[in-house]
Parts: C-alpha cells; structure tokens; sequence
C-alpha cells in the first residue's frame, strides 16, 4: 500500500510539472498576461512565428484596409531576412515582440544564461531594425519553466500568453472550421494565438475581423 501511494503521488506530481511547463496560463514557473484586464467585447490579435515573405505582407494588408493593429511576435533570424516588413509594422502602428531567435523546441531545455542570450539577440535584432526595444516576450509553443522565467527576469521582460488558441497551425483544418472554434470559444478580453507565416492566414483574419464585428466585438489597439 506505501508503495502505491507513493507512485500515486509521483504520478501527481509528474502531472502537475507537466501542467505547469505547457500551460501558460497557469502562471507556476512564469507570470503572463493571458486575457485583457479591461472589461468590454474587445479582444486582441496577436501572430506567432513570422514575418513570413508572402503570408505576413498578405495579413498586414488585410490588416491596413480594415484600419486595425495586432501584436505580433517575431522570429528574430526570420526578422533579420525580413527588416522591411517590421519596419511596415511599426508604421502601420502594430506591436512587435520577442518570440526567441530561431523557434526551436530545444529552446526550453537550455540554460537559463543560453536562454537569455538568445532572447538578447532577437532584442538586439529587433530593435536595430525598428529603432525600438521590444519587452514583450511570448515563449515558443507556450512552453515555460525556472530557466526561461530566470532569462526573462534577468532582460526585464513582459510574458504574454493567450486565453484562446486557434490550432490555426493544423493542415487539415479548413479556415473557416478554424474559426468557428474561436467563435465558439469568444468571451470579452480574449487574447486570440494566430499564425501569420501559414497559407491563407489572411483569409482566416478577414473571416474573424468579419464574425467579430457580427458578434459586437472590437478588435483592440495593443497597448501592453
């Protein structure tokens, strides 16, 4: 019987250290802001993982017709490739923050001075283009522990997370399927997690900006 409790409370354990490293709301190892503290059917638009080429220039288009800003979190390798769409993005009024150097799923198994000096660089890179320094940090895949709540105390950086994940990443999921999940899901104050480097990410943001609108809401100036 001592030895089954003690594998039950192992296997707790293991569940919660799973809980608290992928969900980043929990806020156990590091503090994010995961919905807008204001109250009102607002919501906020915030991309990961670009600037992508094609895909980003096609979401900052749809983006400036419809007079809105978002908050996107940037690769700094695929910003240095980039510079010019950053440079659109600061003047169109958008919000740029860190989303690490390179995205690589090793990133959360380093160490927290590796982690920092990458996040450093991707600071450094940002801020070359755009001639501002980004605090905004949202970690790849939402993923957090003791090292990178380490590395982002240490540059002074605001964590950012998101109360409604889109799964716009998935192939197989048709735009529109993609976003009647996050209509179903809608609530006031939601940070919505988009993709601005995936094929046809601008014919998903036109189908929200459209849904919201119906559905009273107003998309939100990032002002983290």
């Amino acid at each position: 019987m001592m030895v089954w409790g003690v594998g039950i409370g192992v296997l707790l354990l293991l569940g919660f250290m799973f809980y608290a490293s992928y969900s980043i709301a929990s806020g156990v190892y590091l503090k994010a802001l995961c919905r807008l503290p204001q109250t009102g059917r607002s919501v906020l638009l915030t991309f990961d993982d670009g600037p992508d080429p094609v895909q980003t220039a096609k979401v900052l288009d749809v983006l400036r017709e419809h007079q809105l800003q978002a908050l996107f979190f940037v690769v700094g390798e695929r910003a240095q490739q980039c510079p010019d769409l950053l440079r659109q993005m600061v003047a169109d009024g958008h919000l740029i923050g860190i989303h690490t150097w390179r995205h690589q799923s090793s990133f959360p198994m380093q160490s927290a001075a590796a982690i920092a000096e990458d996040l450093q660089r991707c600071c450094d890179t940002l801020q070359s283009i755009t001639g501002q320094r980004p605090v905004l940090f949202r970690p790849p895949f939402g993923v957090t522990n003791p090292p990178i709540a380490k590395a982002v105390g240490r540059l002074g950086l605001k964590a950012v997370g998101w109360s409604i994940r889109s799964y716009d990443t998935v192939a197989s999921r048709s735009r529109e399927r993609v976003a009647d999940r996050i209509f179903r899901r809608l609530k006031p104050g939601a940070i919505l997690l988009l993709h601005d480097d995936r094929p046809d990410s601008e014919i998903l943001l036109r189908l929200l900006i459209e849904g919201l609108r119906e559905r009273s809401y107003t998309i939100t100036t990032p002002s983290l």
